[in-house]
């Protein structure tokens, strides 16, 4: 047996027992290729220790003899009697008499982890699997293969999910894994599929099966948080698959979009996984097409998940010709196909949006137009030119502006110094130093040299002169003067604008004609409401009754009460009795109900002996008088609560749809409602008919009004002690 290993100024020599050398030469190196500190004393394995010398390695065994020739690139330790070795680039292995027991064909050679007798081996980047014999357990088509407890391998796809196999290459399951991590502590392989995560214990037993949120393990215990339970179906109550996720929602008529920890998979509706986690966002397939996102560049895939506008734009917005308009990150624009071909490729300095059957494009300095085919409507030879807003758009020749139609007809002739779009067939114009509005038929709405605009807002033109605002309504006309500190659009679509001088609130509707209200207009009222069609309550002592927007009286102040007009009625109050008058100061109908609302849809809520229910205007009852309270629901149905608070609901003409029986009532707006009752949820048709029944902690609506995502349990957290 060999004493020890000696290093002089030769190299390294074997000594026995008695101190005598047995190399018969000294060696450059004593050790392996894979030794993990260099510097510390040389190891046996096996008997045998490798030798190094004029640039190669081979194996001596502790009586000095050669075993293995001195002529590999690398020899690696002895491990379970077989060293890895390499020869011009090619790996394979020996065995203790220094035999090729794996022949030198692999680009790269590893040992399995997990002291299993197998090792990795590599071609042309992919991994495969072999065992001390060489006999194949995994074919080399892997990206890469891992040691996963005492009874599996983890083998990763080239799709880049996970085969899990026993150490004889056989598939333990069938399904593919997102990922998985091994706990080393607790000897727990916990597995990850599409965002769902499930525990088998080292020998690849089942201990939570694959659709819980997360693991968490200390010392002692594991947290085990769960996902919601869900169950997909549809508003008649047909059921197509149940779900472990955080939540769902419409991908198109054949695919749903599930949500896991922030990430967001495909499936079918009956639950099967197209693709998971490709995309930050994945918007609605159209045409089998979806717009998505990640790290903030976006592109277009197909339901397959696949990229056919590559993911690389700061913006892609769908045409309605169904190309997708593009942005890239050096502002340049274009134009895809639905398959995924440039259809423009740079050929244009800018593309714009489509607009009425046309793109707005710039090349070299110029303007022009493509129809929907992008095919050159008018080449670039605008100077300047404007996207199509309705049928007119505004172009400027070499030294004007003017606008032409969708036949290119100029319908404004170009001879103006500046044209630019308000809104369809309203022009801002600037001519000779001086500004104002302009139809497409070019008559003049409105002209000035004093005030300076300071923006649109919806087709109105606001205006500012000497600190102060005004405005121009959306035909162009003058509407409000340059009087006001500030303007209020908040209205605007009601046609009511709001103004304020020194803090002073008053309002104009842009039908009325009659000027603008003072300052002072409203001073002598004790208290001015909210407007509506043109009519503002106001109380004067303890009598209401109504304004217009210049401060006049137009009801006499003489009611107990007043509510706002609508639909040309006001309800009113007079010997505690509620009745509707018109803007002419008639009675329209007689005040005898206790309460009433203003209408809507020519029904309004009333109160009759004590009792809630529906009239019209003329006071014909649309629903009876028996109820505890009544509200109308968005979707102008009718709730109704019966007494002891229980509730059900109306349809429009006065038809009973639910009685009151439930605790609560949602009207979805598709003649289906959600429905409360001992605290959980169900859906019924809102003639009654059931289609889930009260056993959901939540129901949601999902935005094809057609399916449904039920809640059977809240997501919660447990604790198991091991």
């Amino acid at each position: 047996m060999a004493q020890e290993i000696h290093q002089n100024e030769s190299g390294y020599l074997l000594l026995n027992k008695k101190g005598k050398v047995v190399t018969p030469q000294p060696f450059e190196d004593m050790g392996w290729s894979d030794d993990a500190n260099p510097e510390s004393k040389p190891l046996f394995y096996y008997d045998v220790i490798g030798v190094y010398q004029n640039g190669k390695w081979g194996v001596i065994n502790n009586k000095g003899k050669q075993v293995a020739p001195i002529k590999y690139d690398m020899i690696n330790y002895f491990s379970n009697g077989v060293s890895i070795v390499s020869l011009n680039g090619r790996y394979g292995a020996i065995n203790t008499k220094g035999d090729e027991v794996i022949s030198l064909a692999f680009q790269k050679m590893r040992a399995l982890a997990g002291n299993v007798p197998m090792f990795v081996v590599t071609n042309n980047g992919l991994q495969g699997l072999i065992n001390q014999k060489g006999e194949v357990i995994l074919p080399i088509e892997y990206i890469t293969i891992k040691w996963a407890g005492n009874k599996l391998l983890a083998a990763m796809t080239q799709k880049g999910t996970w085969h899990l196999v026993d150490y004889q290459g056989q598939l333990f399951s069938k399904e593919e894994y997102s990922d998985w991590k091994w706990n080393h502590q607790h000897k727990k392989l916990v597995l990850d599929k599409n965002g769902r995560k499930g525990m088998l214990d080292e020998v690849g037993k089942t201990e939570y099966e694959i659709k819980y949120k997360s693991f968490t393990f200390s010392d002692t215990s594991i947290t085990v948080e769960k996902f919601p339970e869900l169950i997909l179906g549809d508003i008649k109550g047909e059921q197509f698959s149940s779900w472990n996720c955080d939540s769902l929602s419409f991908a198109s008529d054949t695919l749903v979009k599930y949500y896991v920890d922030g990430k967001t998979g495909i499936a079918s509706i009956h639950g099967k996984n197209v693709f998971f986690n490709l995309y930050d966002e994945v918007g609605e397939f159209i045409n089998g097409l979806a717009i998505v996102k990640k790290k903030n560049t976006y592109g277009v895939c197909t339901t397959k998940g696949k990229l056919i506008v590559p993911l690389k734009f700061k913006n892609v917005k769908r045409m309605p010709t169904g190309h997708f308009w593009t942005l890239d990150k050096n502002n340049f624009t274009d134009i895809y196909s639905q398959e995924g071909k440039n259809l423009t490729y740079h050929n244009y300095d800018m593309v714009g949006e489509y607009s009425q059957g046309k793109y707005l494009v710039k090349k070299a300095r110029k303007y022009g137009y493509l129809n929907s085919q992008l095919q050159e409507w008018i080449p670039p030879t605008y100077t300047d030119a404007e996207s199509f807003v309705g049928p007119y758009a505004v172009v400027r020749t070499d030294d004007y502006y003017g606008v032409i139609d969708l036949e290119k007809n100029w319908v404004i002739t170009p001879i103006i110094d500046r044209l630019k779009t308000i809104s369809e067939g309203l022009f801002y114009f600037e001519d000779n130093q001086m500004w104002g509005t302009l139809s497409h038929d070019g008559y003049e709405w409105y002209r000035t040299d004093n005030a300076t605009v300071e923006y649109f807002e919806n087709g109105y033109v606001i205006m500012k002169k000497g600190g102060k605002f005004g405005l121009l309504t959306n035909k162009g006309e003058l509407f409000l003067h340059t009087n006001y500190d500030s303007l209020n659009f908040d209205y605007l679509a009601e046609g009511r604008v709001d103004m304020y001088i020194d803090s002073t609130w008053l309002y104009k509707y842009v039908e009325e004609v009659e000027g603008e209200p003072k300052r002072d207009a409203y001073d002598k009222y004790d208290s001015v409401g909210t407007p509506h069609e043109a009519f503002t309550k106001v109380k004067m002592g303890n009598k209401y009754g109504f304004m217009d927007y210049l401060g006049r009286t137009r009801l006499t102040p003489q009611f107990e009460d007043v509510k706002f007009f609508s639909e040309g009625l006001a309800p009113f109050k007079l010997n505690n009795r509620w009745g509707f008058i018109n803007k002419g100061d008639h009675i329209y109908l007689q005040p005898r109900y206790q309460e009433l609302l203003p209408l809507v849809n020519n029904m309004a809520i009333a109160q009759k002996n004590n009792y809630w229910g529906v009239i019209d205007r003329d006071g014909n009852v649309i629903i009876p008088f028996k109820y505890e309270k009544i509200e109308r629901t968005q979707f102008n149905n009718w709730y109704v609560w019966e007494k002891g608070g229980k509730k059900g609901i109306y349809k429009p003409g006065g038809v009973k749809g639910i009685y009151g029986k439930y605790q609560e009532i949602d009207d979805l707006g598709n003649d289906y409602v959600i429905v409360k009752q001992n605290e959980k949820f169900g859906l019924d048709r809102i003639d009654g008919y059931t289609s889930w029944s009260s056993q959901y902690v939540q129901i949601r609506l999902l935005r094809n009004k057609v399916w449904v995502e039920l809640i059977k349990n809240k997501g919660d957290v447990i604790n198991v002690f091991l």
